[in-house]
């Protein structure tokens, strides 16, 4: 734990597209923050934290970048009258290659002098490109559409996206597969009602519709797929936590024959730690403060990857790295996270020849590939936003 956490674009109706605090508390943490990129995040970062210090840390390899230039998103034609038809597609934009678009943005962030193009130059070479090329998009929907956990995982980010709203007791969301990857929503969700509770705490001109009920849903799936193929921790919002831990617990009761509940999440708690996040975020501390904290982290970070996770340990190591500095000036919350516990067939599988031994006629494409990487050593641990609530309470 705390090798390496990802974090990426917000998803839903957030007021911030990167949350920088929390990317100040991960690199006190850990060992290598990554963040998941694309154009518009370049243009966010630079807005929050001065482009010299984001390539100091992209050179002492406290920071990376994995920068995208395609995306994918959920394709929705609507027609008056009539039921709104899906596809999740991948899309690109020329302009926005790693070539062009990094060193133009850091540019745009400096004084355009001769030192700040030496800068962008070295920032460029510094990024890592990464493509959805290899996200298997089919897989996702076949997956969505024939688990019978999507309805119940929806249930659930209705309730956290807008807490007003009650469900039905029918509750129903289901795939409805048409030719070459589209589909229809079958769906008992009130949307007047659901966004008449919604658009009372809301940011402006956000609306709840299907389309962007299935991007909450594809988006947790596209996380998974990053932070997998990095072999990388998760920072999660709540609707993302609720979507991965469905995931990990259908695939977790594939391999249990007992088919009994399973916690394949334990909550951690860090108590008495300090809204170092919080004041990032709203500028009362600059994230240079953060740079100044990370040497005395790296005596001690080395030390907590190797020892078995716990909270004392880690409330110890935090408690080292804020010893006598301004942090302590802040007011008090907790840090949390969601270790992954569940799998524990995982070892059994590796050395019974694989998944494909042990009921994969039973997984999708997708799911085959994060079992492969949790038998491989990943480890989908969460860094938590919000609090930590039960994903699966008992019926």
């Amino acid at each position: 734990m705390f090798e390496a956490i990802t974090f990426r674009n917000a998803v839903g109706p957030s007021k911030q597209l990167l949350d920088i605090g929390a990317i100040a508390e991960g690199l006190l943490f850990y060992g290598k923050v990554i963040i998941a990129a694309n154009s518009q995040t370049l243009s966010y970062l630079f807005s929050r934290i001065p482009p010299f210090i984001v390539l100091s840390l992209l050179r002492d390899k406290r920071l990376e970048i994995h920068y995208f230039d395609d995306d994918t998103l959920v394709s929705t034609n609507h027609i008056p009258n009539q039921r709104d038809k899906h596809k999740f597609i991948r899309i690109s934009v020329p302009k926005n290659v790693l070539e062009i678009r990094a060193p133009q943005t850091f540019l745009e962030a400096t004084a355009k002098t001769s030192q700040a193009k030496i800068g962008a130059k070295q920032f460029t070479n510094l990024l890592k490109p990464m493509s959805y090329e290899q996200y298997n998009l089919w897989s996702v929907y076949q997956t969505i559409a024939e688990s019978k956990t999507t309805s119940d995982t929806m249930r659930l980010v209705i309730n956290e996206l807008v807490p007003a709203y009650t469900c039905p007791a029918d509750f129903r969301f289901n795939i409805e597969k048409q030719r070459d990857g589209f589909f229809y929503v079958d769906t008992n969700i009130d949307f007047p009602n659901l966004n008449g509770h919604f658009q009372r705490t809301a940011p402006k001109d956000w609306t709840v519709t299907e389309g962007f009920l299935l991007t909450l849903l594809q988006s947790a799936y596209q996380c998974n797929y990053i932070a997998a193929t990095l072999n990388s921790e998760i920072a999660v919002n709540p609707f993302e936590r609720i979507v991965q831990a469905s995931t990990f617990e259908n695939i977790v009761k594939i391999y249990d024959s007992s088919q009994t509940e399973i916690r394949n999440f334990t909550d951690l708690t860090l108590t008495d730690a300090y809204a170092i996040r919080e004041a990032v975020n709203t500028g009362k501390v600059p994230f240079s403060s953060i740079v100044d904290l990370l040497d005395t982290a790296d005596k001690f970070r080395h030390w907590l990857h190797k020892q078995p996770v716990d909270a004392e340990l880690i409330k110890a190591y935090y408690q080292e790295i804020v010893k006598e500095t301004w942090t302590q000036k802040l007011s008090g919350k907790s840090l949390r996270w969601a270790v992954f516990t569940g799998l524990g067939v995982a070892t059994d599988i590796a050395f019974t020849g694989g998944i494909a031994t042990m009921g994969a006629q039973a997984l999708s494409v997708f799911d085959a590939f994060v079992v492969d990487k949790i038998v491989g050593g990943w480890k989908p641990h969460q860094f938590v936003e919000g609090k930590l609530k039960p994903m699966f309470p008992p019926q």
